[in-house]
């Protein structure tokens, strides 16, 4: 049964500030579940490493350290640089290279929003999530987070996620040129919803894009993926809740719930191979839609979903980059989206 949004034990939610109280609920549920960060992210130290010049962009890559961690990144600068300019902190999938095919130096070019924002003007943040790219230890796999539960065994990776977010976030205001009032997120998969945990929790964040990150753990088919005995656990606590058929303390469209009113896009497939059967997720993008009428902006809410599988089709990259820049730049349609959609 998919989990209510609008209605507690003492009854239905039907203004703002119920809602606020809930929100507070659910943002306790879910630091509870994920675990706290041991120690202050304090993100420090930015280094250029190396830089090349492309046609519309200069590419850096880069390093910073939060908390005790060095993140690898690249830093897309458009080229020129309008200031102040829109920037979003595009966030791989799980594939090994990490970084690499978001800014289109490997893998698939559907991946490669990075670039393609570049390219439309925004300054872009491309980080390694850890146990990928440049963050898989000496003799480690990647995607293996058992170093990182041996270091924080009451933590979790979607935690640690956020944490890295936020600092991408910290890295992007650091950064001449960047407007930090326009920062927006764009994942495709791990980094669908790692866009929408950072946004749920980082209110710096104006607009995010999810692409095959939605799901529900009271639905999915597959949700002991979220909760693995090794390999990529996510969040470790859930485990005993998906094996005891329990009700787990939060769900994904909670943390969804979070991000209103801010402008939200989700884009799901009706059937995705990394989650199985996803037709409940048009009921679930009702239930977020009541959350922004609640607010009176319901247009900062969309749902789309497709029958392309597990994937970001042209047609849905259309999509997400106009709503970034309907939220991030003054222009509501870009000539790039006209001029591609003339080509469907």
């Amino acid at each position: 049964m998919i989990k209510s949004l609008l209605s507690k034990d003492d009854g239905t939610i039907d203004t703002v500030g119920q809602w606020e109280k809930n929100r507070e609920d659910i943002r306790e549920r879910l630091h509870r579940t994920l675990g706290f960060s041991p120690e202050p992210r304090k993100t420090r130290d930015l280094v250029v490493l190396d830089e090349e010049h492309l046609e519309h962009y200069r590419r850096q890559r880069i390093s910073y350290t939060a908390m005790q961690d060095r993140i690898t990144a690249y830093l897309l600068i458009p080229s020129p640089l309008e200031k102040p300019a829109p920037a979003v902190v595009a966030m791989h999938q799980t594939v090994n290279s990490g970084k690499n095919e978001v800014v289109a130096l490997d893998g698939c070019t559907d991946f490669a929003y990075g670039h393609d924002l570049a390219e439309r003007g925004y300054i872009v943040l491309a980080p390694d999530y850890l146990t990928a790219g440049e963050r898989v230890s000496p003799g480690e796999s990647p995607f293996d987070s058992a170093e990182f539960y041996k270091r924080y065994p009451e933590w979790s990776i979607v935690g640690k996620n956020m944490e890295d977010s936020m600092a991408a976030v910290d890295i992007l205001c650091t950064v001449g040129g960047v407007d930090p009032k326009r920062i927006g997120v764009i994942g495709h998969s791990l980094g669908g919803h790692n866009a929408m945990f950072a946004m749920a929790v980082d209110h710096r964040i104006q607009a995010c894009v999810s692409n095959c990150g939605m799901s529900l753990f009271s639905e999915e088919e597959l949700r002991m993926e979220w909760s693995l005995e090794d390999g990529y656990i996510y969040i470790p606590a859930l485990r005993r809740y998906f094996l005891e058929n329990l009700e787990p303390p939060f769900d994904i469209h909670e943390v969804a719930a979070l991000i209103a009113p801010r402008p939200f896009l989700n884009i799901s497939s009706y059937h995705d191979r990394a989650y199985g059967n996803q037709e409940f997720l048009a009921e679930v993008g009702v239930k977020l839609y009541n959350i922004y009428r609640l607010y009176g902006k319901e247009s900062h809410f969309s749902w789309f979903m497709h029958g392309n599988d597990h994937s970001f089709p042209q047609y849905a990259r259309i999509l997400a980059y106009d709503w970034l820049d309907r939220f991030l730049k003054e222009e509501t349609i870009s000539h790039k989206n006209e001029e591609a959609l003339s080509t469907l």
